[in-house]
């Protein structure tokens, strides 16, 4: 009983490490691609944006939970074959990668979907995928943070970190 028990535990964690490394993967794959545009924002950085960014205490809190923040944007023809392979791997990764979505808009042409998954010890994750004619951006961001605690940093108005950065 206890084999069935250690193994079923290594294959759980062994998935979540697996989920992780493929949100890792694509942007680590496409990062220096030169079709794309690419930012990585460290927690050290965050940090010093928290500080000197005129911000509340509490849109503080959030930004030091935070630990990273990556962007890749493609600009490509919307009937683009790449582009749509590209939009078809991210939705798959979404997928496996157990997110739940958060957000879904469509609007004259634009979408933007939000996912987020919380796994153990508040390893939370955020992607915010946008998509209009001829352009698709990934936007992910990690944090310590417990799913209330994403959930409302990413939707109070007042204190939301998104509010903070547009």
């Amino acid at each position: 009983m206890k084999k069935i028990f250690s193994v079923a535990l290594f294959i759980m964690f062994s998935a979540i490490t697996v989920n992780a490394q493929s949100l890792q993967s694509f942007f680590d794959k496409y990062g220096d691609d030169e079709r794309f545009q690419y930012v990585s924002i460290n927690k050290g950085m965050m940090n010093m944006a928290s500080v000197l960014g005129g911000l509340a205490k509490d849109e503080q809190k959030v930004m030091n939970k935070m630990q990273g923040l990556k962007i890749l944007t493609l600009e490509e023809k919307a009937d683009s074959p790449f582009l749509k392979s590209i939009t078809k791997e991210l939705y798959q990764i979404i997928e496996k990668g157990n997110f739940e979505s958060a957000v879904e808009v469509r609007d004259k042409g634009e979408r933007v979907n939000i996912y987020y998954r919380v796994s153990g010890n508040d390893n939370a994750d955020m992607v915010i995928i946008t998509k209009d004619k001829g352009e698709l951006s990934c936007i992910w961001i990690r944090g310590k943070m417990t799913k209330e605690e994403m959930m409302k940093a990413f939707s109070d108005k007042d204190a939301g970190f998104i509010n903070s950065i547009g």
